[in-house]
């Protein structure tokens, strides 16, 4: 999954409207920036698969992350974000903030549930892996993945409080919202239906993702100021 990542982060915009727009993006997106940044490393590895790659469908590599993708892993993340955010704020947060702030990161693990081919584990010790392998249908992913985040955008621009969303109501800003939605359907279609570029994937295409999710948060927290 990809895109539907970042619906979780604006449906809890709403219920969370202190907490910065682009740390609820990157917290939906924060297992998949640790994997790719623990593959620099080799702590966690993925790579090209061939025959997935020769039938088709989305993110055809051989994945192994058993810290940044289980359950426990992804739990663990969350705690720490959220710890984090709680220590460094320059406000007393809310529980109700902390809670949506966690819940962002833990829901990265049940999205990719029936997307993943199994691949994911509950904690990293398991012999045994999960997922019902919805990448496998590159049309049906670009379709649940575009519609899920589109009702989520939907959610944040008529359900958050307007002083939330000050980046495209203003005058003459309004196109930053079709820009966000331009934006995040092309890395999807790119996502679903593009084709591997190189077998170099600790130092292209890691840093490639890498640098999609900075850009999304980057991109999408504009739309609050």
């Amino acid at each position: 999954m990809w895109i539907g990542h970042v619906a979780a982060g604006l449906v809890a915009k709403v219920f969370a409207p202190g907490v910065p727009l682009w740390l609820l993006i990157l917290a939906g997106f924060l297992p998949d920036a640790i994997f790719f940044t623990l593959s620099l490393f080799r702590v966690e590895s993925f790579q090209v698969h061939e025959e997935l790659a020769r039938r088709g469908g989305c993110f055809p590599y051989a994945a192994d992350y058993p810290y940044s993708h289980s359950l426990v892993g992804i739990a663990v993340i969350g705690i720490a974000l959220t710890a984090a955010y709680i220590l460094l704020s320059d406000r007393n947060v809310k529980a109700k903030e902390a809670a949506a702030l966690f819940s962002v990161v833990l829901s990265h693990f049940f999205l990719e549930l029936p997307s993943h081919r199994p691949d994911i584990k509950l904690h990293p010790a398991e012999q045994s892996a999960h997922g019902a392998g919805l990448l496998d249908y590159s049309v049906a992913d670009f379709i649940i993945e575009g519609a899920l985040f589109l009702w989520a955008l939907w959610v944040y621009a008529t359900y958050a409080p307007l002083a939330t969303k000050v980046g495209f109501k203003g005058a003459g800003q309004r196109s930053r919202l079709w820009l966000v939605v331009s934006f995040l359907l092309f890395q999807q279609a790119q996502f679903c239906f593009g084709r591997t570029p190189t077998d170099e994937v600790r130092w292209v295409h890691a840093p490639l993702y890498l640098s999609q999710i900075l850009v999304n948060c980057m991109l999408i927290g504009r739309l609050e100021f």
